[in-house]
């Protein structure tokens, strides 16, 4: 409850401003105890706040406000004379909001907005390309940078010299298909690869080769063999039969004739889900029709995407086609283009500050704080450090030399804070980690990086707020806020839950104001038409009530009672419809055939019943069980329909039945049960109130009305005003609270400066 109560009153808070500029000459507008509130702090917060939002020029708006962030001040104040601000879990508390918020501020927003607005502009295009992947590790000395780089060169002007790019990927790259496939990654688009990748691809035009690109994988040469506008997303419906990597050529003709079987019932008008559940293998999807989540170029396997893209309409389905997998037929549910700017900015954002991206603007906001802080590097002392890596950086177990004086050298310095070379030794044996054949030197310049990030977004931070004055007005907001969450959940939100004296005392006093007025209890079944009237009535005249949906019996071989996992996919599916509706019940038959013992449809019934408590965990009260033994053939033909199962399905809830009659079109039949007062419900209002029942037409409807009581006009219960009087009681105390405040802390304004605030 506290910390609920402390988020909705940061609405109050912490709404989205423009600050009021500081100024040299701020002249104190209200003095509240010892405290004094200048003119631009509060401009400040009214001009954030709802009530001066509309009005900024009207001293009504302004006069209006003034008592709301007197009070506010008030209770603020009221929490410091007590020092709540000063105990150790407030101040890890402030810490941590000062630690989030202070995120937002060192970041570069125009860099930022700018790679969000780039991802978007390169969703709107695909790229088709290759590559040749030379590797090299990230921390490779300078010599074998250089040199897979003057490979990558050279294999460049052997492509452009003429030889075949699909050779040499086969002959060179690293990639582990490229044997296979020459390097080929076919269709891609933005956000797929990592970032330096898809900007030479997004920036080489269509034939040509890029110069080698460097990714944490090592260079890369990319062609561009083709580009095209976005495809979007699409959603399908997915038939599959699997042809395992091992299957014998028995094995892959059976998946064949499944498959074509499956197509020739799609063929003969067979609805698509049904095809799907009698066929499909993909577990995932057969018990919802098929139908896959939305994906878009570069998520599937390419034959996958090319019979998916190529349904051009909704419903129509492919051939059968085969992968790697197996034999797959789809249907084309929808199409779904690419959303707008506005629409995706919030996931691009998400996207562009988790991937590789972040590292473009990370880097511009060290530039800025590196020359706003005054950054400056001990180039030699930096050479003499790095000298003194050794082999153990790779195995992680370097320790720093003994050298008192290297060690003692500045490093570098940020404004005032001195950085010798033995804290960077220090950060170094902590933060190393086993890279095996890495460069030594390298490793331990990246970790030098690292140190001089560091240290560099820590000082920002830890002067943000004398170089930003908007982050110095929202930690100063937050520590005013904790503590005014404190004091109301202490002084009135608090006490008002708790204090059940008190609220019987409130309640007493204030008597009149929780008034009842007359209602009627009743409930109000209307239809459109007379017989469907007539036919509710008689669904709904007892409970349970009988459910219209059918449940396919299960039928058994002879003599069997055990589930076979066909049939317990099937009761999955009756799991599923139990699950989703709480207040259905299911009366469940067992059966034999003349020619079985009568044990078998016992036992045929507790099999179904423990799949459903067991695996299902639906509630034994919901079931009922009945054994109907060898008492109700069906069929005295096929035996095989009296060897079953059978199901009927009923249901607590009357809207379940006022559903049924809306499946064709809505509003059919509706039914409203519960109090109601004058003006709550136009059929109510149309009746005589007495208990009973009540048949009318009104209105094109024929309705039925069953008054159970009538109660007049009269003063609630504590218990039916509760709600009511905890809301009152609340700004009782309040109000209390704050009159006792203004005694404590007395309150001056300036009217003089106030008048100018017109």
């Amino acid at each position: 409850m506290y910390k609920s109560l402390r988020w909705i009153a940061l609405v109050f808070c912490f709404q989205d401003f423009t600050a009021f500029a500081q100024q040299s000459n701020d002249p104190v507008l209200i003095t509240i105890g010892p405290k004094k509130v200048t003119v631009s702090e509060f401009m400040y917060h009214y001009k954030k706040n709802p009530v001066g939002a509309d009005s900024l020029t009207e001293s009504a708006g302004i006069r209006e406000y003034l008592p709301l962030f007197i009070n506010y001040k008030l209770k603020v104040l009221a929490g410091e004379s007590r020092g709540i601000d000063t105990t150790a879990d407030f101040k890890e508390e402030l810490a941590g909001y000062r630690k989030v918020s202070a995120q937002s501020f060192i970041t570069d927003k125009k860099v930022t907005e700018a790679l969000v607005r780039e991802a978007y502009e390169r969703l709107k295009e695909e790229v088709n390309a290759s590559h040749i992947l030379l590797e090299v590790a990230p921390n490779a000395s300078p010599e074998d940078t250089l040199r897979i780089y003057n490979q990558a060169l050279s294999i460049r002007d052997r492509i452009n010299k003429g030889e075949p790019f699909e050779e040499l990927a086969k002959q060179f790259s690293k990639d582990p298909y490229a044997a296979k496939n020459g390097g080929t990654l076919g269709w891609f688009t933005g956000l797929q690869m990592v970032y330096p990748f898809e900007t030479a691809a997004y920036t080489t035009k269509k034939g040509e080769i890029s110069m080698p690109v460097r990714t944490k994988f090592g260079y890369h040469l990319i062609r561009v063999n083709d580009r095209r506008s976005s495809q979007g997303n699409i959603q399908v419906a997915h038939l599959f039969v699997r042809v395992p990597g091992h299957a014998t050529d028995a094995d892959k003709m059976t998946a064949k004739t499944k498959i074509e079987e499956a197509y020739g019932e799609l063929q003969r008008g067979v609805p698509f889900d049904a095809v799907v559940k009698q066929f499909s293998e993909d577990a995932s999807t057969k018990n919802a029709g098929g139908v896959m989540q939305p994906f878009g170029t570069g998520k599937m396997l390419p034959p996958f995407e090319e019979a998916a893209f190529a349904l051009k309409k909704e419903g129509a389905y492919s051939a059968p086609f085969q992968t790697p997998y197996g034999w797959h037929i789809l249907k084309l549910v929808k199409r779904i283009p690419l959303l707008d700017y506005e629409e995706m900015v919030g996931y691009l954002r998400t996207k562009v500050q988790s991937d590789e991206r972040s590292n473009v603007s990370k880097s511009a906001v060290l530039r800025r704080i590196k020359q706003e802080n005054k950054f400056e590097e001990n180039k030699t002392a930096l050479a003499a450090a790095l000298e003194k890596a050794t082999p153990l950086l790779a195995d992680g177990k370097w320790q720093a030399t003994n050298d008192q004086n290297l060690n003692g050298q500045l490093l570098f310095r940020i404004g005032s804070d001195m950085y010798r070379v033995s804290d960077f030794f220090d950060y170094a044996q902590r933060n190393q980690k086993p890279q095996p054949g890495a460069n030594p030197q390298a490793l331990l310049k990246t970790l030098y990086n690292a140190y001089v990030e560091e240290k560099n977004l820590a000082y920002e931070e830890d002067h943000l707020e004398a170089k930003n004055q908007d982050f110095k007005d929202l930690v100063q907001e937050y520590h005013d806020g904790m503590l005014l969450f404190q004091m109301l959940e202490e002084n009135v939100q608090g006490k008002s839950l708790t204090d059940t004296t008190g609220q019987r005392q409130f309640f007493e006093q204030n008597r009149n104001k929780y008034q009842l007025s007359p209602r009627v209890r009743a409930s109000v079944l209307s239809a459109s038409t007379r017989p469907v009237l007539d036919q509710a009535l008689k669904a709904l005249a007892k409970s349970p009530y009988v459910i219209n949906r059918k449940i396919e019996d299960l039928t058994f071989p002879k003599g069997q009672t055990k589930l076979t996992e066909a049939q317990r996919e099937k009761l999955f599916d009756l799991i599923v419809i139990l699950s989703k509706n709480p207040a259905y019940q299911i009366a469940i038959s067992g059966h034999a055939d003349a020619g079985e013992a009568d044990s078998c449809s016992a036992g045929r019934l507790r099999s179904v019943v423990n799949e459903l408590t067991k695996r299902g965990n639906i509630s034994a009260t919901r079931i009922v069980e009945v054994d109907e033994s060898k008492f109700k053939p069906v069929s005295t033909t096929n035996r095989d329909k009296n060897r079953r199962v059978s199901f009927s399905l009923t249901t607590t809830s009357k809207q379940d039945v006022v559903r049924q009659f809306n499946v064709a079109k809505a509003n059919t039949l509706t039914l409203e049960d519960g109090y109601f007062q004058k003006g709550d419900n136009k059929f109510i209002d149309g009746i005589t109130w007495k208990t009973g029942k009540q048949t009318l037409e009104k209105s094109g409807r024929f309705v039925v009305i069953d008054v159970t009581n009538v109660d007049m006009a009269r003063t609630k219960t504590l218990g039916e005003a509760r709600g009511q009087v905890i809301n009152d009681y609340q700004q009782y105390l309040e109000k209390n609270w704050v009159e006792s405040l203004r005694k404590q802390f007395p309150v001056q304004v300036n009217e003089n400066e106030l008048k100018k605030l017109k």
